[in-house]
């Protein structure tokens, strides 16, 4: 149902969004960043895709504002579960002054995408967000919302332990629908 890819340090998880369901409410109310995850300062510097058909780029979209914005085009499912994942590696590790991830996306479609991190004791998180069709929205995932990934955990994570989100390595997102399509995400931050 999952997999976990940990291949050239990416870390994605992926699934069939019919056995997933979303398992946090999401907060649309915009806050203010208090500390930024990755807002591709550097370009495509720390952001990947394993699969060369998921074709990554930075713009600007001066609706939201005149940051940088992360396009991702991404083709059709296939047989490889994380084909469509991408992975954010975190500018700042240490998310505990905030309570919440916040992000701005704006996909070409109505879709259900999936987010996910490993903490400190290298759990995997993932939460599961229905996206409408050609908007940007803003979307704030508390911490106190996460449960562990049920699907998979790496064989080396401290499971039972709560979540420690003061070193964060990566944020990995992806599409969890069948068609290609394109999608715009702003920088993710650490929110209260």
């Amino acid at each position: 149902m999952f997999t976990f890819l940990i291949a050239w340090g990416l870390i994605a998880v992926a699934a069939h969004p019919a056995s997933a369901q979303s398992t946090v409410p999401t907060d649309v109310a915009e806050t203010p960043p208090i500390i930024v995850i990755q807002a591709y300062r550097e370009g495509l510097a720390g952001v990947r895709a394993a699969n060369p058909d998921v074709h990554l780029s930075i713009g600007r979209d001066p609706s939201i504002s005149e940051e940088r914005i992360l396009i991702v085009d991404y083709p059709a499912r296939t047989g490889d579960p994380a084909g469509r994942d991408v992975q954010c590696a975190t500018v700042n590790q240490d998310w505990t002054a905030g309570r919440a991830i916040s992000f701005q996306v704006k996909p070409d479609h109505a879709m259900r995408m999936s987010f996910s991190f490993m903490d400190r004791n290298r759990v995997a998180y993932t939460a599961w967000i229905d996206l409408q069709a050609g908007v940007w929205q803003s979307i704030r995932i508390p911490f106190d919302t996460l449960r562990p990934n049920p699907f998979f955990q790496p064989p080396d994570a401290k499971r039972g332990a709560p979540i420690d989100v003061s070193d964060v390595k990566a944020i990995a997102f992806a599409p969890q629908d069948n068609t290609p399509g394109r999608l715009a995400i702003g920088r993710f931050f650490v929110s209260r």
